[in-house]
C-alpha cells in the first residue's frame, strides 16, 4: 500500500508547504518545509489558510534519528503519520510511498505482539 495519493498532490514540486495540525513534542504545531529543511514551527492553525500543505489532523511528526524535537533548521527526514493513521517516511522533504515494512518498523507488528 503507498502513500495516499491525495496527500502526495498537495505538496508542490517546489518543495514548500506545511504539515498543518501536526503533534509534536510539545503540542499541536503547524511546520513550514522549505527546500528539504524545517524552516518553522507556529501554533496549529497560524499557518496561512491558502498555504499549500497537508491537514495531519493530529497526526505525529517526530524525527527520524529520534534525537530530540523537531525544530526549526532541522534537516526534513521526519517521520509522518498522515490523517489516516499511517505512518510514512519522509526524507529531505518528500513523502515517500510506505510499504507494510514501513508501517511494522514504526507502528509495531499489526498483531499487537511484543516481537
Amino acid at each position: 500500500m503507498n502513500a495516499p495519493t491525495c496527500c502526495l498532490a498537495r505538496i508542490p514540486a517546489n518543495g514548500k508547504f506545511w504539515l498543518k495540525n501536526a503533534r509534536v513534542h510539545d503540542g499541536f504545531r503547524d511546520i513550514r518545509i522549505e527546500n528539504g529543511r524545517v524552516r518553522a514551527l507556529v501554533a496549529a492553525g497560524e499557518s496561512p489558510c491558502c498555504a499549500p500543505g497537508l491537514d495531519l489532523e493530529g497526526g505525529e511528526v517526530r524525527r527520524m534519528d529520534g534525537d530530540g524535537p523537531v525544530a526549526a533548521g532541522d534537516s526534513a527526514d521526519l517521520w509522518v503519520t498522515l490523517c489516516g493513521g499511517r505512518t510514512v517516511p519522509m526524507r529531505a522533504g518528500r513523502l515517500e510511498s510506505g510499504g507494510p515494512q514501513d508501517v511494522a518498523a514504526t507502528n509495531g507488528p499489526a498483531d499487537g505482539s511484543d516481537r
